[in-house]
């Protein structure tokens, strides 16, 4: 007769088993909270653990269009595979085993998708998901290896399918709420902005305009000012906002564009390697006429993933700005802008100043709006 993983298995494999779907649990407990953070922050403070560097970092899967399904944050199958390895302990049977294997290889499969289109399609890993993808398949080899359970077993997969379906079901409810309650959200938000101090703006305005209502950068009611950084998926999807605003605000609006790479190679603030590209596109963008710097600015952000010495070189060459890059004056320029952003105590990317108040991270939409409608309310514009 054959015998089960929890027949054949030592006391510290069944430990290690527990263990590996505790873990693949809080993982995903950890991804479903980051995710809606970033959908819908409460504050004007952001960061994230999870963002280690260009290639390991959490927000660019986030904000990608497999992040959820139905707006549901994939993050939540993962902690249901996970308490589904845990209660195994409590139900272990010949038909719960069969079903798990099941499940565990449905979730391999969908792993090596995410983990493929991560690396492919986005050019970025969540380490949060790789860890969790090594739990996941550490629990599959070892039920597959140690117990000799197979085949289908209809009834419970069924179980597991109804709690799935349960849980999603609750989840996709509790995302329609938080979408009916963004605009109640976003005027609160305009309350806690007015009570934030007001930090004024950079004291030399940069000459890369997204918007440009007026010459003098405070003559327009609404100033945006962007410190921001090439490498930084997070800066990446504030381009989306940024461009929606500018059309919306039309000639009420500014906004300004501050390099502020996270590279050690210019950023004196940066102890370590983060963003290795990010001081080169900086330079290679503030070289090329300031009247050509939006179509620039997109491209780059549109090639993010594609960034390298070869890719910028390339791109350098095609603006003829190669010997300007290399200039000792350039460098020294993007590092004045980083100091610029010392002093309003930025320390990660996007950072922005609404009118003279910092926001850190990309807000929704509704967000902007809402503040911004405010603003031209109070101006009377």
């Amino acid at each position: 007769m054959k015998k089960t993983f929890f027949e054949k298995a030592t006391l510290n494999q069944k430990m290690l088993f527990f263990v590996l779907g505790a873990l693949m649990a809080i993982f995903s407990i950890y991804l479903t909270s980051h995710y809606f953070d970033a959908k819908y922050p409460t504050g004007f403070e952001a960061g994230s653990i999870c963002n280690i560097n260009s290639f390991f970092n959490c927000d660019a899967t986030t904000l990608s269009p497999l992040g959820n399904i139905a707006g549901i944050p994939i993050s939540i199958f993962g902690a249901l595979m996970g308490a589904f390895v845990m209660l195994s302990f409590l139900y272990n049977s010949d038909e719960v085993e069969s079903a798990l294997l099941t499940i565990l290889g449905v979730n391999a499969v969908g792993c090596i998708i995410l983990f493929l289109y991560s690396l492919i399609g986005l050019g970025h890993l969540c380490p949060f998901c790789t860890l969790y993808y090594l739990a996941s398949f550490g629990a599959l080899y070892m039920l597959f290896k140690i117990g000799e359970t197979r085949g289908l077993n209809i009834k419970f997969i069924c179980i597991y399918g109804v709690v799935t379906v349960i849980v999603a079901g609750s989840t996709y409810a509790m995302v329609q709420n938080w979408e009916t309650k963004k605009i109640q959200l976003s005027q609160s938000l305009v309350k806690m902005y007015y009570q934030l101090p007001n930090l004024g703006s950079p004291t030399t305005a940069s000459p890369f305009r997204l918007a440009s209502a007026t010459e003098s950068f405070e003559g327009a009611p609404i100033q945006f000012s962007i410190f921001s950084d090439f490498q930084c998926p997070a800066c990446k999807a504030l381009t989306t906002v940024v461009e929606k605003i500018a059309e919306k605000y039309h000639g009420k609006i500014n906004i300004q564009y501050f390099f502020y790479p996270l590279d050690h190679n210019c950023n004196p603030n940066m102890e370590r390697p983060l963003h290795n590209y990010a001081c080169q596109a900086a330079y290679m963008a503030s070289c090329a006429d300031p009247a050509k710097f939006g179509p620039i600015h997109d491209d780059i952000f549109a090639n993010q993933e594609k960034l390298s010495t070869a890719w910028i070189n390339d791109y350098a060459n095609k603006l003829g700005v190669t010997e300007c890059m290399a200039k000792p004056e350039t460098k020294e320029n993007v590092v004045k802008m980083i100091n610029q952003a010392d002093t309003f105590s930025v320390r990660s990317t996007p950072t922005t100043l609404l009118n003279g108040v910092k926001i850190e991270g990309v807000r929704p939409l509704s967000d902007y709006y809402a503040i911004m409608d405010e603003i031209l309310k109070r101006a009377n514009k």
